[in-house]
């Protein structure tokens, strides 16, 4: 199945997605949110890839599973194999609140968008997704110095990943308390992709595979 267009609304694609059956393996980007971890050991003249650059973002999946209805698979509350693709947050307004001690404040409405990869539970506590050694590098990339000063600036990641029942899980739930010390009344949309997610993929500024980091 083709991944998702330029031109092709996210409702689009999961509309495609669903009605395909979940074939795959879909090859899904990712923004690079953590440039610190695709660094460039010179000594070594290679990069040196940590896990981070693929899953460093959290989002609560058993918080969306929970509000979805959802009860298979199970989401965790402890953590859980996943990734998040995107998360992005938006103020829409504001409005006057105070508690029973008649404390006032100026409450922030945000609406926080979430998009993410679920595969499931860890079989084990402190399983993690991708196979990594103590210090989280899943795989070194030698490349010259030349090389790794024209290539890290157009770097480019993504995720393979087999979608599998239910194929796409979203709700619209609150997230946290709102108090005089945090006054924000948080509302998430969450769009999650059931599936086994196979690797994550390094690439060039053309889309040329690079390296790919498999999962455990």
């Amino acid at each position: 199945m083709a991944p998702k267009g330029e031109f092709e609304t996210s409702d689009a694609y999961q509309a495609r997605l669903a009605s395909s059956g979940g074939s795959g393996p879909l090859i899904i980007s990712k923004k690079i949110e953590g440039a610190q971890y695709l660094a460039y050991n010179a000594d070594a003249g290679a990069f040196e890839v940590k896990s981070y650059l693929f899953d460093n973002t959290n989002f609560s999946a058993w918080d969306t599973f929970y509000y979805a209805k959802v009860t298979s698979p199970k989401a965790s509350t402890m953590g859980n194999l996943d990734v998040t693709i995107s998360s992005s947050e938006v103020e829409t307004g504001t409005y006057s609140a105070q508690n029973g001690f008649g404390a006032k404040t100026t409450v922030t409405k945000i609406t926080r968008t979430e998009k993410a990869i679920f595969e499931g539970e860890p079989a084990r506590y402190n399983d993690n997704l991708f196979i990594s050694d103590k210090d989280a590098v899943v795989g070194r990339v030698p490349m010259s110095v030349a090389e790794a000063q024209a290539f890290k600036p157009q770097a480019k990641i993504a995720i393979v990943a087999v979608p599998k029942l239910p194929y796409v899980v979203r709700a619209t739930y609150p997230y946290g308390d709102t108090t005089i010390s945090n006054p924000t009344d948080v509302t998430v949309n969450a769009t999650v992709l059931v599936a086994d997610i196979q690797c994550g993929l390094l690439m060039n500024g053309t889309n040329q595979v690079v390296a790919a980091f498999p999962t455990r």
